[in-house]
């Protein structure tokens, strides 16, 4: 499976080189100034959610005095083959209509057509759940009362009642098929979540310093829809109840009507990251400690509290080898905690905010990166994730490509609170793969990462931290 991945992900890598050496709209300047475009086909693999595609457009304004820009915009469609879809507008506007503050602002919306939910715990029988998605482990309603004899084939399953009365017409002889369990449970980790959003965030730093503030509000509007009952397309037997059904956990009152999760945000941050190179750093530290807040105040159906503290550093080893080579070796590494305060909704959970990143659980591609998203949620989370960043070489071509070699190692752990959080059962992950930092403030993320049970492939744009 996984070489199977690797090799999806170079044909990805290939494809996309290809696609973009035909796009005319680039300048063909190294010097960077006035509008410069950078558009992408979005032609990507990712384990949670399938292969996608679609196209994601930049228009970034570059001006003396303004670093890393004056004002960078995007637009996107995507939509995958798992039935997540990502459409999105988003503006970045250093000194935003001639004020000293820099806004960003995001409109879109977001569905995870198989969003998952594993529960609340650090300690999780993987195993067991990869058996029950196959169907080869019963649960629930599937439960058998008389033991299984012989499977004849995928859908037919005698029981022991045969040994005593082999009539080939007794339905009472026959156990739920394999078929039957695949179909009926495959989705029991699964829901529909369809979420509406508006995102809006200032900041500026404080003096000539390299400490900064930061606030904004999230508008969103979810709606959770359940499985139970389905039936998937080319399957013949309905789903049972999933596990959101059976836990009913907060939140679950989302799948009677729309709730909202409305949000405001306050951070305080030191960054002393490079300003023209602050999406792809070699140097400096950036820090943040993150405040999020719900409740009626905010127009909110649920009232939590979820704090987040960040560290990230950038290093630059070996440059009096490389330098002289035009290449560059980073070691960048990112230690992150984070405690959920109140009756948060289980689809926010595993949630994770900073000033830059979001994450769904410590699993997918901003967490434990070998994990599926939302692997392991709880109250309490920390992670520390280390990468090697290599550029291997550039090209002048397109306004100038980095061709950026990666590695990376990842470990971390939840838990319902601090006291119960222990330095020991960490979940670990690595991999590696490759991104391309093109004029500088456009990078592509291709990358491939393993854990002891699972792998999880990722396309997506930016470094990680």
């Amino acid at each position: 499976m996984g070489v199977e991945i690797m090799k999806t992900i170079q044909q990805i890598t290939f494809i996309l080189i290809f696609l973009i050496s035909f796009i005319p709209t680039f300048s063909q300047q190294n010097e960077l100034t006035g509008l410069k475009f950078t558009g992408l086909p979005l032609v990507s693999f990712s384990t949670d959610d399938g292969f996608g595609y679609g196209v994601r457009i930049y228009g970034t304004y570059y001006e003396e005095g303004y670093a890393p820009f004056k004002f960078q915009t995007y637009g996107q469609f995507y939509q995958t083959t798992k039935g997540f879809e990502y459409h999105e507008f988003s503006l970045d506007s250093l000194k935003f209509l001639g004020s000293p503050f820099r806004v960003r602002m995001n409109v879109g919306i977001e569905r995870y057509l198989n969003a998952q939910y594993y529960g609340y715990s650090n300690f999780q029988d993987i195993p067991r759940q990869r058996k029950i998605k196959a169907g080869e482990l019963a649960i629930n309603e599937n439960y058998q009362s008389t033991a299984t004899l012989y499977k004849v084939n995928e859908s037919i399953t005698l029981n022991t009642n045969y040994l005593a009365n082999p009539n080939p017409f007794d339905l009472s002889n026959y156990n739920k098929s394999e078929k039957e369990l695949r179909e009926s449970q495959d989705k029991y980790f699964n829901y529909d979540s369809i979420k509406p959003f508006f995102t809006i965030t200032t900041e500026d730093f404080i003096g000539n310093t390299n400490f900064k503030w930061f606030a904004g509000i999230r508008l969103q509007r979810y709606k959770i829809q359940s499985y139970e009952n389905d039936v998937d397309k080319g399957q013949f037997y309905p789903n049972l109840k999933t596990k959101i059904d059976h836990e009913k956990p907060t939140g679950y009152d989302a799948t009677i009507k729309p709730r909202y999760v409305n949000t405001i945000r306050l951070a305080f941050a030191y960054d002393s990251r490079p300003r023209i190179r602050e999406l792809n750093p070699n140097d400096g530290i950036f820090t943040d400690i993150h405040y999020e807040g719900s409740g009626k105040a905010t127009g909110a159906n649920y009232t939590f509290n979820r704090f987040t503290l960040t560290w990230r550093q950038y290093i630059e080893i070996l440059s009096d080898i490389f330098k002289p080579m035009d290449r560059e070796l980073v070691f960048a590494y990112r230690i992150q905690t984070q405690k959920t305060d109140g009756d948060v909704p289980f689809f926010e959970a595993g949630r994770i905010y900073t000033m830059r990143e979001s994450a769904l659980g410590l699993g997918g591609n901003s967490g434990i990166r070998g994990y599926p998203a939302n692997q392991f949620v709880d109250r309490v989370i920390g992670v520390f994730n280390t990468e090697l960043r290599f550029t291997s070489f550039r090209v002048s071509a397109l306004g100038g490509i980095d061709f950026v070699i990666l590695a990376y190692y990842d470990v971390g752990r939840v838990a319902p609170s601090y006291k119960e959080f222990a330095f020991k059962d960490f979940h670990r992950a690595a991999g590696g793969g490759i991104r391309l930092v093109w004029q500088r403030n456009t990078i592509i993320n291709i990358s491939y990462g393993r854990s002891q049970y699972e792998s999880n492939g990722n396309f997506s744009f930016n470094h990680m931290f």
